[in-house]
């Protein structure tokens, strides 16, 4: 990553927090990546629409990254948020089979080399869609609407 800038350095963890957040939105998938690297211990529910926006997004290698953030520590923030925003939930789906189709299925025009994600399954924006709907579908097993029976 890129040296952090001296006037970041004063903040304090919180703001860093924020600030990484506030980043994720940077045009340059770059700075997105490297600021989602910053965020891969924090669990702090906020964060978590931040990072969860990033799986509608196209570049392969944040994916990977935001892979290593749904973990056993964030799993109920995203959890929360999927069930809380079914429909918003719903288009980042659509979007990741989306960017798959598009960027991932075939080899990219400019490549002679065969596409590793031929199959949508083996793409890593669909194994994040199918972890996350496994665990959504095992947590609404284990509760009813009327609390733990």
């Amino acid at each position: 990553m890129n040296q952090i800038p001296l006037k970041e350095k004063s903040l304090t963890e919180q703001q860093k927090i924020m600030l990484n957040c506030l980043f994720l939105r940077h045009h340059n998938g770059y700075i997105r990546q490297s600021r989602l690297e910053l965020l891969i211990d924090k669990t702090e529910n906020y964060i978590t629409p931040f990072i969860f926006q990033l799986l509608g997004e196209y570049v392969i290698e944040i994916l990977f990254v935001l892979d290593k953030h749904i973990n056993d520590k964030t799993i109920d923030n995203y959890l929360k948020l999927i069930n809380d925003n079914e429909k918003y939930w719903h288009q980042t789906k659509s979007r990741v089979i989306s960017y798959w189709n598009v960027y991932y299925r075939r080899p990219h025009y400019h490549s002679n080399l065969p596409s590793k994600y031929k199959n949508r399954k083996d793409y890593i924006g669909q194994q994040i869609i199918e972890r996350l709907n496994n665990a959504n579908l095992q947590q609404r097993g284990s509760t009813s609407e009327f609390g733990n029976e």
